[in-house]
């Protein structure tokens, strides 16, 4: 998933933010009494250090899920950031050492086994470790690593990486002087450590506090089932409209088999979580499986993909299972009495394929809500839209008053939302009315 469609001003104070934080090592080092200058490359590479161990431990805190910045930014915008800062972050720690022996051949000696064996091997080891984050993100289908897995090497490796950067900053104290600027140095690499503590021991020991159970499973057409859990022991969670979770089930809290879901249900019932979910493979595949009485864990809510109370109109654009967010909307609404306009767009394959098809009739039947089905293959005798959502028919079903104020939410197929994002700026939509999630949370 990738919530998009933020605020240019937040775009860019987040940005500031960023590259202050990624800067924070470096500021530090420069600060006070200085050591004299060994020539610009040297002074280049060493830069290079500081900046990449800041963008390391900055890429901690884009995937810790913390509540503040997925709701401000969405949580998977962060991720998909995250993946590009990472290759950054790695090609400025990489080239640190290369610049620094190629301005001067003495620093290869922090390599050499016979000068020093741990620091040898610390540093080579780091060396391989960075380099396997990077060729595992990229490439982690053709090396047919499953999601969970990689994701618990990747937390060790960057992990392993951030204890030989702070012991590599104490030990070649060349900026590190006196002992509170030390203290400072290694106090900014190692908060990413506590933190991902708090991630690996904290929330899953919070998780066991308050688990859910499967009330019921049930099939609804095209083989897409649809999971309702109830609290055991506790009022439940709160949560917006358009939100996602984490979902554990049948196992341990620190297991890392987690399964991403958009919560389907209304957010006016937080005893009940419902998730529609679509065969797509691995877990999935086997969700009609689950036994009422699981034990579910639940990390969340998550995610940016929600409509502020003071949007004046809503246009949701849905293809496929990317339905659920846009029904908890609808839903919410619904149980609110919401008198704001909302108008559904839904793209599937048929008529006979669009999930809630039937709740989305008694939807359109209230005064809020209204629903336009567009089948790519419509049934004899249909006389609706069909096709595929783009310009033309955006601009037949929208006026001009809905396309100059209403906030268009867009979930589907990747190729469907990239077309509908464009389609929209081309009508005269604002990018900051315009947000998309994709189901795409790796």
């Amino acid at each position: 998933m990738v919530t998009g469609g933020h605020s240019g001003s937040r775009a860019q104070w987040s940005l500031l933010l960023y590259l202050g934080l990624c800067l924070l090592p470096l500021g530090v080092a420069v600060v006070g009494p200085l050591p004299p200058g060994r020539g610009f490359w040297v002074e280049f590479g060493v830069a290079l250090g500081f900046v990449g161990v800041g963008m390391m431990a900055v890429q901690f805190v884009l995937t810790a899920r913390y509540p503040a910045f997925s709701r401000s930014l969405g949580q998977d915008t962060l991720l998909q950031f995250h993946r590009v800062a990472g290759i950054g972050a790695a090609v400025c720690v990489l080239a640190h050492p290369v610049v620094l022996i190629s301005a001067d051949r003495s620093f290869a000696e922090f390599f050499d086994p016979r000068v020093n064996l741990p620091r040898a091997v610390a540093l080579s080891s780091v060396t391989v470790a960075i380099v396997a984050l990077i060729l595992l993100s990229v490439w982690r289908s053709r090396f047919g690593l499953k999601y969970e897995w990689w994701r618990v090497s990747h937390g060790l490796l960057a992990a392993f990486a951030m204890v030989v950067a702070a012991a590599h900053v104490v030990m070649v104290d060349h900026y590190s002087e006196p002992l509170m600027k030390k203290a400072a140095l290694v106090a900014i690499i190692g908060a990413p450590l506590a933190m991902l503590g708090h991630i690996r021991l904290v929330r899953p020991l919070m998780m066991r506090r308050r688990p859910w159970r499967v009330d019921s499973v049930r099939a609804e057409r095209d083989a897409v089932w649809t999971v309702t859990l109830r609290p055991e022991g506790h009022d439940g969670m709160g949560f917006k409209a358009g939100q996602f979770v984490w979902l554990i089930f049948d196992k341990s809290p620190f297991d890392p088999r987690e399964n991403p879901f958009t919560i389907a249900s209304s957010a006016e019932k937080p005893g009940e979580l419902r998730f529609t979910i679509k065969e797509l493979g691995d877990f999935t595949g086997t969700v009609g499986r689950i036994e009422p009485g699981t034990t579910v864990y639940v990390q969340g809510p998550a995610g940016g993909f929600t409509v502020a109370d003071g949007v004046p109109e809503v246009v949701l654009i849905a293809g496929g299972i990317g339905i659920t967010p846009g029904m908890s909307i609808i839903r919410t609404a619904l149980d609110r009495g919401e008198k704001r306009p909302i108008r559904l767009l839904y793209a599937t394959s048929t008529l006979e394929r669009a999930t809630f098809r039937e709740e989305l009739a008694a939807a359109d039947a209230s005064d809020a809500v209204t629903v336009t089905h567009v089948p790519e293959n419509p049934p004899e005798g249909w006389e609706g839209e069909t096709g595929y959502i783009d310009r033309a028919m955006l601009g037949r079903l929208l006026t001009r008053a809905t396309l100059g104020r209403a906030h268009f939410m867009i979930c589907g197929p990747a190729p469907m939302m990239d077309a509908v994002e464009d389609a929209l700026l081309e009508l005269g939509v604002d990018r900051g009315r315009i947000r998309s999630e994709r189901f795409d949370i790796i």
